[in-house]
Parts: structure tokens; C-alpha cells; sequence
């Protein structure tokens, strides 16, 4: 009977060093993976085709697909943030969606920002481009003392100049590969640049840069110059995960998922992704973002990159639409992974 109970406890504990070998082992394999360097930067591996810029631009503005306005005053799915929580936050994991992609993410006494911008428009200038239609949940000056920042690309909508140099030199801040030299430009030295599968150790908070299907560019001759890519924040009893802006492949998910083994809380893509001719490259559906919820084993989450700027043709209130829909259709709970209103704050069971 002894020796029995040890054969089975030893089969057990070899089952669980095999997995764990083998997560190991991929991770190794992928931190060696290559594949999505090029000689000028950088390049999508699962992407054979890239759509027609032109085309798209003759559709936006001389064609008849109709686009939304930028509405005045909007409130649909917003709310201040509440300050008492994001400055006394609790034991567990929060998160509080500031606007588009930047989320505020407070664990073990840490404070995270992602993809931080807090300008009136998304672009080069403040007097022309995309104009913010609903106003950021939290003040800048109202935010608590940041420790870390991340950065998905350097497009003006998850990467904004003024909101940089606002936030200074004081927090760390992770960047993909390439980037480094733009925020040294700006005085800012506290940088870290990753590439795909490349880890940070903060705190106690392991973070992980990891793919997604995307590409770069602030200026008319750096197209791809430096990489892309979504984030994990690894703690030993939490995990949460920030897509960035992606379009779907199946395998770069897939992947993660092996990765991760499971997320506890998923910030996802949910807007911007009409025409779908042209926007499926590079910006998830709603039915693809819960492909991608499934994809890494996620056990909740919320939209991000929506709410707040026009891009797109989709109706601004679309997305939590199509969402529930794409749920509804996985047989999934409409819980599971919600739209979110800005200024809302989600708290880990």
C-alpha cells in the first residue's frame, strides 16, 4: 500500500515538473525566435498581406461609407473616476479605465499606468486630428504617485508626448524595442526597451513584453522602426495581461496562453475595427477579442481602445454591442468580459 501511495505521488509531482518544463521550454524557444526581425526593424510573422493605405483613405473621405461624428459632451458608458479607491486601493488586484487604452493597475503597492495619454487629441498637434470625445476619467495632476509605465507602440494614441513629459523621469518606463531613443530625445533616461518574450523584474512583479499583430510609426520614413507588442504583469498569486493594439492570428495568442497558463484579468481591444477590409490587419472585432479572451485562458476582462476617440466607421457605441453578441455566441458569460465604462474600476474577488 506504501509503496503504492509513493508510486502515485511520484507520478504526480513528475506530471507537474513535466509541465512546468515544458511552459519553460517554450518560453526559451520563443526568446530565441527571431522571425520578426528584419534588416530596417521590424515585421509581422504571421502576416502575408498588408492592406492599401490609399485605398483607405480614398474610402474614408471620398467614399460612402459613413463615418461618426465626434459627439460633444458625450457620457454613454463614463464616469468620474472614484478617487477614494484609486488612492486607498484594496488588498487585491484594481484596475481603473482612464480613457482608450490607458488603465490604471494597482496591486501589492504598486501603480501602473498603460499606453498613458491624456491630451485632447491624438496626434502630432493639439489643434487637428482625432479629438477626445469623452474626457479622461482622472485628472493627471489627481493621479497617485506612479511607479511604472508601459507602452504597447508608439502610435500618437498610446504613445502622446505631452502626457510623457508631464509624467517625467520619475516612474520606470518599459518600451518595446526602438523606442528607447525617442524618450531619451525628451530628457527621459529611465527607460527599458524589451523585445518579444523579454521579462522585467520590478518589485516583486515579474513583466513579461510579449507579440501581437501590429506595426509602428510617428513620422513619414520610420514605418516598423521599432516593435510592438502587449504586456504581462506576472505576480505569484495574479496575473493580468494589456493587448495593446492588435490585429487576431491563431497562433500568437495560442501561444501566450501556453505561456501564461492563465490570466486573471484581461485588458482587450474591443474598438476601432470597421472597415473591416482594412482595419482586420491590425485591429481586433469583438468576436475576434473574445477569441483572443479564450485564446489566453483569461478568466475576466474588459474592452480597452474604445470610448473615446473617432477612428473608425463602427457607431461609437458599437463595440459593448458586438460584444455581448460575440459572448453570446461562445456561450460564454456576458460577465466575463465586459465594456467597461471609462472611470470604472475593476476589483479582483
Amino acid at each position: 500500500m506504501r509503496t503504492c501511495f509513493f508510486w502515485i505521488l511520484s507520478l504526480l509531482i513528475s506530471n507537474v515538473c513535466g509541465v512546468a518544463f515544458a511552459e519553460d521550454s517554450l518560453l526559451s524557444k520563443l526568446q530565441q525566435d527571431k522571425s520578426h526581425h528584419t534588416e530596417s526593424g521590424f515585421t509581422n510573422p504571421y502576416l502575408d498581406l498588408e492592406p492599401s493605405v490609399v485605398a483607405f483613405l480614398k474610402t474614408r473621405y471620398f467614399g460612402d461609407l459613413s463615418w461618426p461624428d465626434e459627439p460633444v459632451n458625450y457620457r454613454k458608458f463614463w464616469q468620474k473616476a472614484d478617487l477614494q479607491k484609486i488612492d486607498n486601493p484594496s488588498e487585491k488586484p484594481q484596475a481603473t479605465l482612464i480613457g482608450h487604452s490607458t488603465v490604471l493597475l494597482q496591486y501589492q503597492g504598486l501603480n501602473i499606468l498603460t499606453d498613458p495619454i491624456f491630451s485632447e487629441r491624438a496626434f502630432p498637434v493639439q489643434f487637428a486630428g482625432p479629438k477626445r470625445y469623452t474626457p479622461v476619467a482622472i485628472k493627471l495632476e489627481d493621479l497617485p504617485e506612479i511607479d511604472l509605465v508601459v507602452i504597447s507602440h508608439n502610435h500618437y494614441d498610446h504613445l502622446d508626448k505631452d502626457t510623457v513629459k508631464a509624467l517625467g523621469d520619475k516612474p520606470l518606463w518599459l518600451v518595446p524595442l526602438g523606442l528607447k531613443s525617442w524618450f531619451t530625445s525628451l530628457g527621459i533616461d529611465n527607460v527599458q526597451e524589451l523585445d518579444w518574450w523579454s521579462e522585467y523584474r520590478f518589485k516583486g512583479l515579474t513583466l513579461q513584453f510579449q507579440p501581437n499583430q501590429h506595426w509602428s510609426r510617428r513620422g513619414l520614413f520610420d514605418t516598423n522602426k521599432s516593435l510592438w507588442g502587449a504586456w504581462a504583469f506576472i505576480w505569484p498569486d495574479f496575473t493580468a495581461w494589456f493587448g495593446g493594439d492588435t490585429g487576431y492570428n491563431d497562433v500568437q495568442f495560442k501561444q501566450i496562453g501556453q505561456v501564461l497558463g492563465e490570466v486573471d484579468l484581461a485588458m482587450i481591444p474591443i474598438g476601432a475595427y470597421q472597415p473591416r477590409w482594412f482595419m482586420k490587419y491590425q485591429h481586433i472585432n469583438p468576436d475576434e477579442a473574445v477569441k483572443i479572451f479564450q485564446d489566453i485562458n483569461a478568466k475576466s476582462a474588459f474592452g480597452i481602445h474604445w470610448n473615446t476617440f473617432v477612428l473608425t466607421a463602427e457607431a461609437i457605441d458599437q463595440p459593448p454591442v458586438d460584444l455581448k453578441k460575440a459572448l453570446v455566441k461562445n456561450n460564454l458569460s456576458v460577465d466575463s468580459f465586459r465594456a467597461m465604462p471609462l472611470g470604472e474600476t475593476y476589483q479582483s474577488n
